[in-house]
């Protein structure tokens, strides 16, 4: 019993759960980066929309006039160091759904598909035929991600036949326990990067699995397009692919055909996706004046100037490291706080040691010059292909800005992986010691953070 409970999986399972409940209640509603966004975008799907309707020349969903109330005053906090006094929360708890009584509220439409918010957009249907209250459905919606940030999660630190307190220590940073104790796709996204990660190592290091097999093909497809729909910016990850050993297989012919094919059915996802999202009219067109270019215009300039683009998304990125390398680790209230310096330094101190810390239970791996070059080249890409995202949304010069530190949190490992060396490790208990100390730390200054900012 003793053996079992400290096992790596279930310490990440009881830790962020923990956390992730105390994080949900805590937080007041709606303050997560985007969280009133995910909750509408769910709300269209229950309604039956991917569009969401247009009036008067804006995009938006009908709700019901309770939960605009409860949007309007939580909503002004987002961005600012107002307080919102607990007697609020506990009079807003006390709103009826009356989901006959609705308003229009101006609203893009959804840039995401319904597995961004499975099954929470399942059990919100559930919960509007039975007229919970909407503050209720808020903190169910919340533990529903929770959930499954915690499914996928525990599965990846469990199959991952090494480095297993590197994802746990990674998964158990602040800003992932925040994101998935909030309604966000985070949570799941988050868990299928880590997951997919970690099971690609398991095919290509596992003693265990001497051949691929076609079990093991279709489980690998269906995670990776699981992140194409999700999020296509972390599809280079395909290319992980290339750690697995070509003598795992039966024939060479067999190798390329698979991913030559899993490939070519993910572009056509993804195209399909982006074509749907960027022929679709959103509140951002209005919202600034029509002074944006379309889709298809900023992809035509990048286009055009590739080399002048290339050098834009360098430029941005180091204008923006010092905002990278706290906020990949931590945000709180709208991405305006953060834990502090020294805790950040010490964080990422603790990341690097993580990847040498090797329990007597785990296989030590040899990352081939040839791997860590298709790792870098998986981080250059998913990264560019962010950059990309946002860029084509908000169109900003001389920098590309509105990029936020948590789309790079899910590729930390893989980051590490290229610090991995086979003769360099640390098998001391110490050093798991400090790893779980730091990370509840972590956890409680973050707790001391939300309240001292919210009351």
């Amino acid at each position: 019993m003793e053996k079992s409970l400290f096992k790596t999986e279930n310490l990440f399972l009881i830790f962020c759960l923990f956390w992730g409940i105390v994080f949900l209640i805590i937080n007041p509603p709606l303050q997560a980066p985007d969280e009133a966004g995910h909750f509408f975008k769910m709300w269209g799907y229950t309604q039956g929309t991917l569009r969401h309707t247009i009036k008067d020349g804006w995009s938006g969903i009908e709700i019901p006039k309770s939960i605009e109330r409860i949007y309007s005053f939580y909503s002004q906090h987002v961005y600012s160091d107002k307080k919102i006094p607990l007697i609020e929360t506990v009079k807003f708890s006390k709103v009826k759904l009356e989901k006959d009584n609705k308003v229009f509220i101006k609203f893009g439409a959804t840039s995401y598909t319904p597995l961004s918010y499975f099954p929470s957009f399942i059990v919100l249907w559930i919960m509007k035929f039975l007229n919970v209250k909407p503050l209720c459905m808020m903190y169910i919606l919340r533990f529903c991600s929770l959930l499954v940030y915690l499914a996928l999660t525990y599965c990846a630190i469990r199959v991952v036949p090494c480095k297993k307190w590197m994802f746990l220590f990674a998964a158990l940073l602040p800003i992932n326990v925040y994101q998935a104790s909030a309604i966000s796709t985070d949570g799941i996204t988050f868990g299928f990067v880590f997951l997919f990660a970690a099971y690609t190592l398991k095919l290509a290091f596992d003693d265990n699995i001497s051949r691929i097999e076609k079990k093991h093909l279709i489980i690998w497809d269906v995670l990776i397009t699981c992140i194409s729909i999700l999020k296509f910016a972390y599809f280079p990850m395909v290319l992980l692919y290339f750690l697995i050993p070509e003598n795992k297989f039966n024939r060479t012919k067999t190798y390329y055909t698979n991913f030559a094919a899993v490939v070519l059915f993910n572009i056509f996802v993804i195209a399909f996706f982006l074509l749907g999202v960027m022929s679709a009219k959103g509140l951002t067109e209005y919202a600034y004046e029509n002074k944006l270019l379309s889709s298809f215009e900023m992809i035509k300039k990048i286009i055009s100037a590739p080399f002048d683009y290339v050098v834009l998304v360098i430029k941005s990125t180091f204008f923006l490291k010092e905002f990278f390398y706290f906020n990949i680790i931590s945000s709180i209230g709208g991405n305006l706080v953060m834990i502090p310096p020294f805790a950040s330094h010490l964080t990422w101190f603790l990341i690097f040691l993580s990847i040498f810390y090797k329990n007597k239970t785990e296989k030590i791996i040899n990352l081939t010059l040839k791997n860590k070059g298709v790792i870098l080249i998986i981080l250059i890409l998913c990264h560019f292909l962010i950059m990309t995202s946002v860029y084509l949304i908000y169109q900003t010069t001389p920098y590309i800005v509105g990029i936020q530190g948590r789309y790079l949190t899910p590729l930390l490992p893989l980051f590490l992986l290229l610090f991995n060396f086979k003769k360099v490790f640390i098998q001391n208990k110490a050093i798991a010691c400090a790893l779980c100390i730091m990370s509840h730390f972590l956890l409680l200054m973050s707790f001391i953070i939300i309240m001292v900012y919210y009351y």
